[in-house]
């Protein structure tokens, strides 16, 4: 793959605005293929009022990109998982992924144990040490927004912290710094050929904000 055909694809990547995003989000539940009393559930959480960087249109940018970058569009089961990997979410919980696996095996009798897999996979990307290429691909799609342009990464930091109002601002700066330490140090921050478009813009916007927090 040419320089140039990576960057013409990272340019229009990163050019997908929230309107999008909350389209795709319909195009998500269409193929996730869920119960009628299911789909309303998951809007009904999605538009919760506490979400601002966890709503529909974070999850359905990943669908959206899912397809952009050649993903199966028949791949039920990812698209499950994108859909509920944050149906509960509660940003002072520390078992969000966990209980929203339980969710998906209640709200859809009958799923796969391979999303919950995925879904509970989410609550530590780097630290997800399984060989899963469709697990390690949610997992990449999960972190595209680190590599948004800067005016979207800042727009989503603030949507973020908006979710963490109840954080005094030295606890919220000390928590984000040590996220995204973590993260701009991990050898592999992207685990497949998303690499190519993502790695780089990720670790620049990770570089900037880890520079500001430390000032």
């Amino acid at each position: 793959m040419s320089g140039h055909s990576v960057s013409l694809r990272a340019t229009q990547a990163l050019a997908i605005d929230p309107a999008q995003g909350q389209a795709s989000f319909g195009a998500l539940i269409a193929q996730a293929d869920v119960p009628a009393q299911t789909v309303a559930e998951l809007r009904r959480r999605h538009a919760e009022p506490h979400r601002g960087y966890h709503d529909a249109a974070h999850v359905g940018l990943l669908w959206l990109r899912h397809l952009m970058h050649g993903g199966d569009p028949a791949d039920r089961d990812l698209a499950r998982a994108i859909l509920f990997h944050d149906a509960i979410y509660e940003p002072l919980a520390r078992d969000n992924e966990a209980r929203s696996a339980d969710l998906f095996a209640t709200l859809v009798p009958g799923g796969s144990d391979w999303v919950q897999a995925a879904i509970r996979a989410t609550a530590d990307h780097i630290g997800y040490a399984g060989g899963d290429d469709r697990i390690q691909r949610l997992l990449d799609l999960d972190l595209t927004p680190l590599a948004e342009t800067p005016a979207v990464f800042a727009r989503n930091t603030a949507l973020l912290r908006r979710e963490f109002a109840a954080v005094p601002e030295p606890e919220w700066r000390a928590g984000r710094r040590r996220v995204l330490e973590r993260f701009v140090t991990a050898e592999q921050l992207f685990r497949t050929r998303l690499a190519a478009i993502y790695d780089a813009p990720a670790r620049a916007n990770l570089a900037t904000e880890i520079a500001a927090l430390a000032g």
